[in-house]
């Protein structure tokens, strides 16, 4: 059975190693043989042949132990490098979690690893991405209610081909979202000709939050201009209260009142 393509891999990467440790020692053995050959052949009494063989076997043996503490010492400072990288890493990993606690929380937070270089880059970058999600879900509830600009125009075209009609905008008091929102609604219907008032705060409106405008009128069966804006923010999707809602403060039937409460 063939290897496969990983198995592969794994052996090159452990034939590399391998030679990437032993690769100095081939040096020295090749300069220890030649040594001892020299020694065995060259003196001419067997006292002085034992001595140069004793000289250049303690020699290799000296060699041979500084180059393996000079490995030992490199992989000990590449480890000490590799604690300080994780370290590090954990330190900005601590960081980024405190600014998380600071925002909405997003779901179940990732699980953090530093035993090495490599668990404490996953770790960070998952924290980066959780971060991330946590300021998207901040940026989605913060964002002000408002009608793009093309949809703003066609709004005020398709109600300017059904008249005029006077309409009081208002607004929950003290909420400047809200107030934003009425002052753009105010602005389109002043676009298409029609007779707007406001943005008024009004405090007398029983509704709680809400992210829809609201239609009320003093008798829901008069008059034209509610169902005319009915129609045209379903028409333009503009999210309001299905129906018309009757209200006594209004000062007289022709008019309609639309209200922008809080946003939830």
């Amino acid at each position: 059975m063939f290897p496969t393509t990983s198995e592969i891999l794994a052996r090159l990467s452990w034939m590399i190693e391998e030679a990437a440790r032993w690769g100095p020692v081939v040096p020295v053995a090749l300069m220890f043989a030649v040594a001892l050959f020299e020694a065995m052949v060259l003196p001419r009494r067997l006292w002085a042949k034992g001595a140069w063989a004793l000289a250049v076997v303690l020699c290799a043996i000296g060699a041979a132990a500084l180059l393996r503490w000079e490995q030992h010492a490199s992989h000990s400072a590449a480890g000490d490098q590799q604690a300080a990288e994780a370290a590090a890493l954990h330190r900005l990993w601590s960081q980024w979690d405190a600014v998380s606690q600071t925002l909405p929380p997003s779901g179940d937070s990732p699980a953090a690893a530093f035993d090495t270089v490599d668990d404490a880059l996953a770790s960070l970058s998952a924290k980066v991405a959780s971060v991330g999600e946590q300021i998207g879900a901040l940026k989605t509830g913060t964002a002000g209610r408002s009608i793009d600009q093309a949809t703003a125009a066609k709004l005020a075209d398709y109600l300017r081909q059904h008249g005029s009609y006077r309409v009081v905008v208002s607004c929950a008091p003290g909420d400047v979202e809200a107030y934003s929102y009425a002052n753009q609604l105010v602005s389109i219907l002043h676009a298409a000709g029609w007779d707007a008032n406001g943005p008024e705060a009004t405090a007398n409106v029983t509704e709680g939050p809400a992210m829809r405008v609201s239609v009320f009128v003093r008798d829901p069966t008069a008059p034209d201009a509610a169902k005319v804006l009915i129609d045209a923010f379903n028409q333009f999707n503009i999210p309001h209260q299905s129906g018309i809602s009757a209200y006594d403060a209004i000062p007289d039937n022709a008019t309609v009142e639309l209200f922008i409460a809080k946003k939830p």
